[in-house]
């Protein structure tokens, strides 16, 4: 795949923004936030779009080149940079304390700290840790010949969803184990033998389900499975979009796991005995605000984005990661006396600013090492790598 696909910059942005839109309005504009925070989840809104938006464009990734090895070379560039630039300014201004810094060390490094019961460093990375899911079982079933049956695994997902809810909560102690067994299977699948990849595959898609069944956050027993579904939606519309399958699939991936979310969310209401019209209808409009920005996206994609809105949306994952830390470390500054508009024109200058420096010095440098990396992989004779005919 060549070239930014504009549209997706732009939901990138929207999402990002819903995010900052939730945390920050917890200390400036709290008003607007009590009248809003009844009717939307703003927040899980732009995480949801996030997971879509990846859903549709990771396994095109992939399959462009049909390469184990430059997908995760790509992805560990595209990621990990920024990811260590965050955990290691909280870690330095003394935002983040442990007594297991060999276990949370080694946790962070999986990027499954959230599916392992360990204390994240910035609460943001608990959407890495399903980014990585997501990645590991498209892989298991790029190694398997499964990768097509996008729709038909998210409808799976989501029936398990409403059947298993509420999931079991993390265990202590897999970190050493997860580090291991991903480090091996990820080692097999870019090894570019076929039984080894097939054998790695296998292994990660294990690790995956283990982790998703019993290591679920109390904050997403509800929904954990849902999100993998959500991001499986999203590979199947971009699947029918590219001819690839017929829509129904995708269609009925959308009506089951819309369905499926809801289900699930009335019912962690009713477990908390706040079952009301009101939170009802806030759950209802937050599926209808990240699907419908979606869906308002895909049906845009052929005009022109708004250049502010690309820019934002190229910037996205790193104000995702630097708006929170700026939580963290400067939270004094969030609830000082000065008026709410000064507070968040300076925070959002900070982070609008920073942002464009870490894109700039820190997460392009990575992708264009990244992109070199596929250029010499692209290289490779046919018999070292896993190709199939897309």
């Amino acid at each position: 795949m060549s070239g930014r696909w504009g549209w997706l910059d732009g939901l990138r942005a929207v999402a990002v923004l819903l995010v900052v839109y939730a945390h920050l309005t917890r200390y400036v504009f709290t008003d607007l936030r009590a009248v809003t925070g009844e009717w939307l989840h703003a927040g899980p809104a732009g995480v949801m779009l996030f997971f879509l938006v990846s859903g549709y464009i990771i396994p095109a990734s992939l399959e462009q080149h049909g390469d184990l090895r430059a997908f995760w070379i790509s992805r560990a560039l595209r990621l990990y940079p920024m990811y260590l630039v965050a955990i290691a300014a909280v870690v330095l201004l003394g935002g983040y304390t442990t007594s297991q810094p060999v276990t949370a060390a080694a946790g962070h490094a999986t990027m499954l700290p959230f599916l392992l019961d360990v204390p994240l460093v910035t609460p943001v990375l608990w959407t890495l840790s399903y980014e990585m899911v997501f990645y590991l079982l498209v892989t298991a079933l790029f190694t398997v010949r499964l990768h097509r049956a996008s729709g038909p695994i998210a409808v799976l997902l989501a029936v398990l969803a409403v059947a298993t809810a509420p999931l079991a909560g993390p265990r202590p102690g897999l970190v050493p184990l997860a580090a291991v067994v991903l480090m091996i299977g990820l080692g097999l699948v870019i090894s570019g033998r076929r039984a080894a990849s097939v054998a790695g595959g296998l292994l990660l898609g294990g690790l995956v389900v283990a982790l998703l069944a019993i290591g679920q956050d109390p904050a997403h027993r509800w929904d954990g499975l849902l999100i993998v579904a959500v991001m499986f939606t999203g590979t199947a519309i971009y699947r029918a979009d590219r001819g690839q399958t017929d829509w129904w699939p995708a269609i009925l991936a959308i009506t089951v796991v819309a369905g499926a979310l809801l289900a699930n969310w009335i019912a962690e209401l009713h477990a908390l005995g706040a079952v009301t019209p009101r939170y009802v209808a806030r759950s209802v409009i937050t599926l209808l605000v990240f699907g419908g920005a979606f869906a308002i996206g895909r049906l845009c994609r052929e005009r022109r984005t708004p250049r502010w809105l690309s820019l934002i949306g190229v910037l996205s994952y790193s104000i995702y990661l630097i708006h929170h830390v700026l939580i963290q470390i400067g939270h004094r500054f969030l609830e000082s006396a000065l008026p709410g508009p000064v507070i968040a024109g300076c925070y959002l200058s900070a982070v609008f600013g920073l942002s464009w420096l870490t894109h700039r010095y820190v997460e392009t440098p990575a992708q264009l090492l990244g992109r070199r990396a596929r250029a010499r992989q692209d290289g490779v004779s046919e018999p070292t790598r896993l190709k199939e005919t897309l």
